[in-house]
């Protein structure tokens, strides 16, 4: 199947990381590179990416209301806002006031969706951990074939699950320190 604008979403799907120690990270559909999803530093939050052909920039901002804003480059239109639950998970909001929510759909976090308001699923991420290298296997629900942001979403749930695993990791690490 293919989303309006020509993406084909059947799979496997693979985001991975491409060298040891840098934040970048390729879609991968077998041999073939889809998109790509860079961090501008070695640390911060800023990201570009790319994939079918669409580019965006992630960049998550606010302290007490914080959100992730995903932008064309060299922009300042936010084409969706991601709005994380204190919970976990959260909603991203489209300018046109349509909502797709991000949820855990396992127990210990290493599987995320995104789904529809009836739960339908549109793109689901699965974790997989390795000893140097992150990378996570995506799999398209037939909900989401319709939706011209597919590729958007693929890519914006890959950055929201790098920065939680950041987040964590540097969580642990002020914890073991100050014991």
């Amino acid at each position: 199947m293919k989303t309006p604008n020509g993406f084909a979403t059947q799979g496997p799907f693979f985001w991975t990381q491409s060298k040891v120690l840098r934040r970048e990270y390729q879609l991968k559909k077998g041999n073939e590179t889809l998109g790509q999803l860079r961090f501008e530093k070695s640390y911060g939050s800023l990201a570009s990416a790319e994939v079918a052909s669409q580019c965006w920039t992630f960049k998550r901002e606010g302290f007490l209301r914080p959100r992730v804003n995903v932008r064309a480059p060299n922009s300042e239109a936010n084409l969706a806002i991601f709005w994380p639950n204190w919970s976990a998970g959260g909603v991203v909001e489209f300018p046109d006031g349509r909502r797709i929510h991000w949820r855990s759909t396992s127990f210990w976090a290493s599987e995320w969706s995104f789904v529809q308001d009836d739960n339908r699923q549109l793109v689901r991420f699965k974790q997989h951990g390795g000893f140097m290298k992150i990378s996570a296997r995506i799999e398209f629900g037939s909900a989401g074939t319709d939706l011209r942001e597919l590729p958007m979403l693929a890519a914006l749930g890959w950055y929201l699950m790098l920065i939680t695993a950041e987040d964590a990791a540097t969580i642990s690490v002020i914890v073991a320190t100050n014991g």
